[in-house]
């Protein structure tokens, strides 16, 4: 079985095929009506698309919902393609104005128009619209339908990314939204190939193909996720042929991947990084002393090699490799358990209880890795506590600064690093309340240079402060994404972004 494979630089790619296994074992022709199965590490917590923001619910709701315009990867690299949007044009530097596509239905007959956009963006950007999609939609101003086909999006200030930034905004249905309210969560409306018709939370989403589609018409009838947060269990369902595709495997699996002839596996490469964010509502984390100490008692390179099977490397930047501005000239973060436990004495450390918060199921080898991580911490000194969660109910408890460190991953979908910076470093915008003025000046500046080298400048400069500052966030190492397929699966492409797309795929009789 043979995968594309997508390269970026920094990091070595690893593709690995099932012992035995080629196409010329399954040579009829695919099933005309059929049904596949995904195993899923993480539940989506919510199907509205303006509240999602966990990788597995990305994938769901991109085979229900669309955005203005959406990433596809050429080389390697990611170029945008228009989606629902035929065309856009910069009107002014604080000024876009997209073409919306006409003839297009959403699930429930609601017609497509600039209207609906408009209604999306601005009803994420509501104060009281509980969502972390706000950081898509910070820079802009206003959006506004100029006619039907005519959406006008006005920004605070010029700002590079906005495009990349709206990929990640998919649209509603404005009329199901205001009047299904909560229950919208459960049962989304939009213009997808498939629509939603069963959701249990923690078990299984089941999209079946919506007939009145604009596009291409997805390929299986029916696509059922299946929510699977212990490694084991996504491994055995695939095994088992209960399921045809299975995200987020353990590396410690492979020699089991390897030798079985009925599966492929592969190895993509992310723009994620792995941190522990630190709280700094905590007095102990305004302390660099003490962030400093946390950082050099992790041996980031024993978590890469002994959980990760060495499939990824060490960070050594809050950026991930392939972003703009991306530093590989930074050294990886030092392990010096003997100098951290000296920093932890100058710092008047004296045993105080601390919190580390970690998923299960949601990253690679996460459970592990807290666990690893938080053995760590003791051997130095501290006095740590570890509490591992599934991820519905691990985020919400992280998000409000339910933990002294939490484990979590962050995605650059922009390649532009201030968005990503945004959720651990930038006083504004940071739920963890980290606040430096320095960060704040660089990522407020780098959002507003149009200039490609002057960003990228800057984006070296705020990596290499962090580097020395130990805030926000401490990151550990480039997540890998190893997704298990079924060898009688056909036309699946693994993604930079992680999102897993099944509408594409055949099945082999």
């Amino acid at each position: 079985m043979n995968f594309r494979i997508l390269g970026r630089p920094g990091l070595a790619l690893l593709a690995l095929s099932a012992a035995a296994v080629s196409s010329a074992q399954f040579t009829s022709a695919a099933s005309a009506d059929f049904d596949i199965s995904v195993a899923a590490g993480a539940d989506p917590v919510s199907l509205d698309a303006r509240k999602t923001w966990v990788a597995q619910g990305y994938s769901i709701n991109a085979h229900v919902f669309e955005p203005l315009l959406f990433r596809k990867e050429v080389n390697g690299n990611i170029e945008l393609t228009p989606v629902l949007a035929e065309s856009w044009k910069q009107t002014s530097p604080t000024t876009l104005e997209f073409k919306i596509r006409q003839g297009v239905k959403f699930h429930n007959g609601e017609t497509l128009d600039a209207a609906a956009v408009a209604y999306t963006i601005t009803s994420i950007m509501e104060p009281a619209f509980v969502t972390n999609l706000k950081t898509w939609t910070s820079d802009i101003a206003s959006a506004e339908a100029k006619d039907a086909t005519t959406l006008v999006v006005t920004t605070k200030y010029q700002t590079r990314g906005l495009l990349n930034s709206l990929a990640q905004v998919p649209i509603v249905a404005p009329k199901a939204a205001q009047e299904q309210g909560a229950t919208f969560d459960r049962r989304p409306i939009g213009t997808g190939p498939y629509r939603i018709t069963s959701y249990v939370p923690n078990s299984i989403v089941v999209a079946e193909r919506f007939e009145g589609y604009w596009g291409e018409p997805g390929k299986p009838k029916k696509i059922t996720f299946r929510i699977m947060p212990e490694n084991s269990v996504r491994l055995a369902a695939l095994q088992a042929g209960e399921v045809q595709l299975a995200d987020g495997l353990p590396p410690d699996k492979l020699d089991a991947l390897r030798s079985n002839s009925s599966l492929g596996v592969v190895f993509t490469p992310t723009l994620r990084v792995d941190y522990l964010v630190l709280n700094h509502t905590n007095p102990l984390m305004q302390n660099k002393s003490f962030r400093e100490a946390l950082s050099l008692a992790i041996d980031r390179q024993s978590l890469v090699k002994n959980l990760q099977g060495g499939t990824t490397k060490v960070a050594n930047s809050i950026s991930p490799p392939g972003t703009h501005g991306y530093d590989p000239s930074l050294p990886p973060y030092e392990f010096n358990p003997e100098r951290a436990k000296q920093l932890l004495k100058e710092a008047g450390y004296n045993g105080q209880p601390l919190t580390l918060g970690g998923p299960i199921g949601r990253y690679s080898m996460d459970k592990q890795v807290s666990e690893a991580v938080a053995g760590m911490f003791k051997n130095v000194g501290l006095n740590v506590r570890l509490e591992a969660l599934a991820w519905a109910t691990y985020f919400p408890k992280f998000n409000q600064n339910g933990y002294d460190i939490g484990f979590v991953g962050f995605t650059d979908f922009t390649v532009n690093p201030h968005k990503h910076w945004n959720s651990s470093f930038y006083s504004k915008a940071a739920s963890n309340k980290y606040s430096n003025p320095e960060m704040d000046r660089i990522i407020e500046s780098a959002r507003q240079e149009l200039d490609d080298a002057k960003a990228a400048a800057l984006y070296k400069e705020g990596q290499a402060f962090q580097h020395r500052e130990f805030g926000g966030a401490l990151p550990l190492y480039y997540e890998p994404q190893l997704i298990g397929v079924s060898a009688k699966l056909r036309g699946f492409q693994p993604r930079l972004d992680e999102y897993i797309i099944a509408k594409d795929v055949t099945l082999a009789q």
